[in-house]
């Protein structure tokens, strides 16, 4: 089957679509798409749990009691678990690179720098390949793999009619939002995490889109799995108003975990990069370490979202949460760091759950007249624990809240989340996403926000003045040589050139009233900054904003004028930049 033909145009609709006799705007394409994507983050979240729980299945009710008729359980459970990662680092690293780890980097690098392209086998090796990593018990979410499988989605979707890449890089979105909506069941958190942590923005025509997928995604999902939260956190109330100071608290401690657990992803990551070995012996010796650490501890394993609502019920100590909001950083430290392929999310809010639990507790004993008791906490530590590590308060706030499905938890939820997020981000200076693209050399911050007049000198938008002032000169002359001139402000030199400041033309009607054989001189102002043109374009900006000429001074080392550089100089230039050009 051919490939349909797509003809670009210039105007405000973008390009069309030609299917035969059938023609598509940008919009109804988009529309269309966002369905297809919809649909198919849906079915593929589905299709992803169900692989999940197959390999997991095999894994713990097979193969684990098999080996245990033999060895101690022990090691049957170190030995299987160990065995998961071998398969699993194989995978990614045979098939797909990019399937390894937590995804999300991945699908913001592909929308920043590649147009929205992701390989299609991404679908299928990052579905195996986390499906293994979970399902054997590797400590990581699912939420990082459904984003990475449904972003490839839209992706291949907008490739396969050539698309431009904004158009491609929409659709991405759309299969992340697509992607968390199925996962959490929260169709209105898909869409901030898809606006806010992938795109960077929230533009209408995008946002409009990636709403379609996301709602298309829940529905399938709801009508597969069911219509409910995906924890119960029934009854939660606010106590008093003093109980806010201890929920901002919460938040700074959020933050702190979070600053431990991005630390220590990376620092293990980083030291695995320098170990020369084939990648099934190093995915097999770190869920090996995982495994052992299961022994003690068997709730590290998998996503933990059974240890996360037996924290909401009221089930777990504080001093076992306290115990596994450490184990659990390390043993996902371990999973992705040697190889595995899942996500980050899941072991944010397990950490957040267990860290909130223990602060709860403590809380709850000093204060139990005002304040509530420890699953509260945990709740909303959840939230503020992704928020610190990801700098995501929006798309933590409203995904916990539907999860939750609990409206009393808002304001709490915005105080923790909103002050760790702010101290999350002094304190790692980039997000948890932010931090693996930083390691391949990707500034993200640049990439996301581009700084087009950055690399631009002031000098290559230098000019000469249309009229100049010499010193001495007359009022009346003056004036009849700037008729029809286009600078509100002309430059005054000396018999040298060497500037002296401007003359605004303004000014000049009151001083030919006043006296119109007088000296340009007494009505000069001097310019406030000169600039040399090896100075960035960007620097030169804010004076032209904050003066009242409008208009800056290019000197050489002696003073003398080389030009000006007026704000309509730069409006031009910057309109004629092309996407991706330079002046």
């Amino acid at each position: 089957m051919s490939v349909p033909r797509v003809r670009y145009r210039e105007g405000p609709r973008g390009f069309e679509l030609h299917l035969g006799r059938l023609v598509l705007s940008q919009s109804t394409y988009l529309l269309a798409a966002a369905v297809v994507v919809g649909v198919g983050g849906g079915f593929g979240a589905i299709g992803f749990r169900d692989l999940i729980d197959f390999e997991h299945g095999f894994a713990f009710d097979r193969a684990v009691p098999a080996l245990a008729a033999t060895i101690p359980h022990a090691l049957a459970l170190v030995a299987v678990v160990a065995a998961g990662g071998a398969v699993a680092a194989w995978i990614a690293a045979r098939f797909a690179p990019e399937a390894r780890g937590h995804g999300v980097p991945e699908v913001m690098a592909a929308v920043a720098l590649h147009g929205g392209t992701i390989r299609p086998r991404v679908i299928a090796v990052k579905a195996l390949a986390s499906a293994t990593s979970i399902g054997f018990g590797g400590s990581c979410g699912r939420e990082g793999p459904i984003v990475q499988i449904g972003s490839a989605i839209g992706s291949v979707l907008g490739r396969a009619v050539r698309a431009p890449a904004p158009v491609v890089r929409t659709l991405v979105a759309c299969g992340a939002a697509a992607g968390i909506s199925a996962t959490f069941n929260a169709p209105i958190g898909g869409v901030f995490f898809a606006s806010e942590v992938i795109l960077g923005d929230f533009a209408p025509r995008s946002f409009a889109v990636i709403v379609v997928s996301s709602v298309i995604a829940a529905v399938i999902s709801r009508a597969y799995l069911g219509n409910r939260p995906s924890f119960d956190a029934a009854n939660f109330v606010l106590v008093s108003p003093r109980e806010l100071v201890f929920y901002a608290v919460l938040g700074l401690v959020c933050a702190a975990w979070a600053w431990g657990f991005v630390r220590l992803l990376y620092a293990i990551e980083d030291a695995v990069e320098r170990i020369n070995l084939p990648a099934p012996v190093l995915g097999a010796f770190g869920f090996g370490c995982v495994g052992a650490i299961a022994v003690l501890a068997p709730d590290v394993l998998g996503v933990g979202y059974d240890a996360i609502q037996r924290t909401l019920d009221g089930h777990t100590a504080g001093g076992a949460g306290l115990a596994l909001a450490f184990l659990k950083p390390l043993a996902t430290s371990l999973t992705l760091g040697f190889g595995g392929s899942g996500g980050v999310f899941a072991p944010s809010l397990f950490g957040g759950a267990m860290i909130g639990d223990a602060y709860g507790s403590v809380v709850h004993a000093t204060f139990p007249a005002w304040t509530a008791p420890a699953p509260a906490y945990a709740l909303v530590a959840m939230a503020a624990a992704f928020a610190a590590a990801a700098e995501a308060p929006i798309t933590a706030i409203v995904i916990v809240f539907e999860m939750s499905g609990d409206y009393t938890i808002v304001l709490p939820l915005m105080i923790a989340t909103v002050i760790s997020s702010l101290v999350g981000r002094r304190l790692l200076g980039a997000t948890v996403y932010e931090m693996k693209l930083l390691r391949r050399g990707i500034d993200w911050g640049a990439v996301r926000k581009p700084r087009p007049l950055a690399h631009v000198l002031v000098t290559s938008l230098t000019r000469a003045p249309a009229v100049v002032a010499l010193s001495g000169e007359r009022v009346r002359d003056l004036a009849a040589r700037v008729t029809g001139a286009t600078d509100a402000h002309v430059p005054l030199l000396r018999a040298d050139d060497a500037f002296l400041g401007f003359v605004a033309v303004g000014d000049l009607v009151a001083a030919i009233a006043a006296d119109p054989d007088g000296l340009v001189d007494a009505i000069a102002s001097p310019a406030l900054t000169t600039f040399t043109g090896d100075e960035s374009l960007e620097r030169a900006i804010p004076h032209m904003l904050d003066g009242d000429t409008g208009i800056v001074p290019v000197v050489d080392g002696d003073g003398h004028l080389r030009g000006v550089v007026s704000r309509r100089d730069v409006l031009d230039a910057y309109r004629s930049l092309a996407p991706g050009g330079s002046f």
